[in-house]
């Protein structure tokens, strides 16, 4: 048996600040690890440089890396698609939220594709007592503004997805309070 790198951590700069990512190599295994030691320089980072926030950009599922992506979250931010299966995986992501005491807010993408499944979803949050803090309806400059290398909200403001995703993150970001309080 001999150690094997099962993949590559990064830390760059973007316009936006510093983003840290990684490159999973085909066939390996260890993610969860691999999303671990992200999160663990991108904490270090943010301590040296008094930055009280990090978002964490987790896949879809409840497997390792969801896990690890998770783990240590103040708060969890749940996009749901309309469908049978998407309303199937919110339940078990909820499920695990809920297991490790992480609050979560629930948003629909494209709502508008499946208003039943929408409504499903709606549901579902209020059963759980979960809530759905907005909806992002299915839009194309989403793709054209993918295309170009940009995110939605600065390629086209006005777009009906854009305005979605700043009512959302005007909800989130009041949520996201820094360790330690409001004035930490």
């Amino acid at each position: 048996m001999e150690p094997q790198i099962a993949g590559c951590w990064y830390h760059s700069e973007s316009r936006f600040g510093m983003l840290f990512h990684a490159d999973l190599y085909p066939a390996q295994e260890n993610s969860g690890k691999l999303v671990t030691l992200v999160k663990q320089n991108a904490r270090l980072c943010a301590l040296d440089d008094d930055i009280p926030i990090i978002i964490v950009d987790g896949p879809p599922g409840i497997g390792c890396p969801v896990i690890s992506a998770a783990a240590g979250a103040s708060l969890a931010l749940i996009v749901a698609e309309p469908t049978v299966a998407g309303v199937h995986d919110l339940k078990r992501i909820l499920q695990t939220t809920t297991h490790f005491r992480i609050p979560a807010l629930v948003v629909v993408n494209k709502a508008d594709i499946y208003p039943q499944g929408a409504a499903e979803i709606g549901s579902v949050c209020a059963e759980l007592g979960v809530e759905l803090i907005g909806q992002i309806p299915f839009d194309p400059i989403v793709t054209e503004a993918m295309l170009n290398g940009e995110p939605v909200t600065a390629y086209r403001a006005e777009a009906p997805s854009s305005q979605a995703l700043v009512a959302i993150w005007q909800i989130v970001s009041a949520r996201l309070v820094p360790p330690g309080g409001p004035n930490a």
